[in-house]
């Protein structure tokens, strides 16, 4: 069942080089379509600046397109939980890690004490190794973007919106968040959409690969993977994961010639 659908879509930036004292107009996306399924690990794939970043604030809400529409096929609290480049930038310092999940439960209604209640059994169901009573800066990159991906979860949301999340983490820490985010994935199949520029961390991940070309964004590829689930690393090597990564490159040559 689809439950997210993109329909001809446009939107545009005004950049500020001067052509004869004229803006820029730069299409990002134009006549934009794409649908997603429902429980869906759906990763986008494509240049730097092809607009991955812009599909999702518009799924977001953070921004409007010019053109086109976005369909949502699920509940009407339409809750949506958004992991940015910049994730570091999100946590509270101020607040302990406890605090920090506890937060959008409060913002969302919650009592201290339902939303404290609703924190430790969160922690308990997926066996967090994090520890509550520590402020952020005492923990590592990787913690902290542990922290970060537990308090989108605890939101309970009905989408999840990645941005590059492990960017700036080393290849240990990245596969070590991979694998954490899969076994949440696998607890609640909440429908995702995560952007990547890692072929093998997004094949590793998902169920179907959307590349893009630059802009404006076109959809130049489709990929389904077979890969059985659940995955772990061991999956990279095999026959069948080095096949769909050819793939990926032969498409993504393409884009460039």
């Amino acid at each position: 069942m689809t439950n997210i659908e993109f329909v001809n879509i446009k939107k545009t930036y005004l950049h500020n080089m001067n052509v004869n004292d004229k803006k820029i107009v730069e299409p990002t996306l134009k006549n934009f379509n794409l649908k997603i399924n429902n429980q869906e690990f759906l990763c986008l794939f494509g240049p730097n600046g092809c607009g991955k970043t812009t599909i999702l604030n518009l799924l977001a809400g953070l921004i409007e397109p010019d053109e086109g529409s976005i369909l949502l096929n699920f509940n009407q609290s339409r809750k949506i939980s958004y992991i940015f480049q910049n994730y570091n930038d999100t946590i509270l310092p101020w607040r302990t890690n406890l605090d920090n999940l506890t937060f959008p439960l409060e913002i969302s209604g919650f009592s201290k004490k339902e939303a404290k209640k609703k924190v430790i059994e969160f922690v308990n169901n997926f066996d967090i190794d994090i520890n509550l009573g520590k402020y952020p800066y005492q923990m590592s990159g990787g913690q902290k973007q542990l922290l970060v991906i537990y308090r989108a979860m605890i939101y309970e949301p009905e989408v999840f919106l990645l941005d590059e999340p492990f960017s700036a983490l080393d290849y240990d820490m990245r596969t070590s968040m991979e694998m954490e985010l899969l076994k949440i994935w696998r607890k609640n199949k909440i429908t995702t959409l995560f952007v990547s520029h890692e072929i093998d961390e997004t094949i590793l991940l998902s169920d179907r690969i959307i590349i893009l070309s630059s802009n404006p964004a076109n959809i130049v590829g489709e990929i389904k993977v077979d890969l059985p689930r659940p995955r772990n690393l061991n999956v990279i090597d095999s026959v069948e994961f080095n096949e769909i990564r050819k793939q990926v490159i032969n498409i993504y040559k393409e884009t460039k010639l």
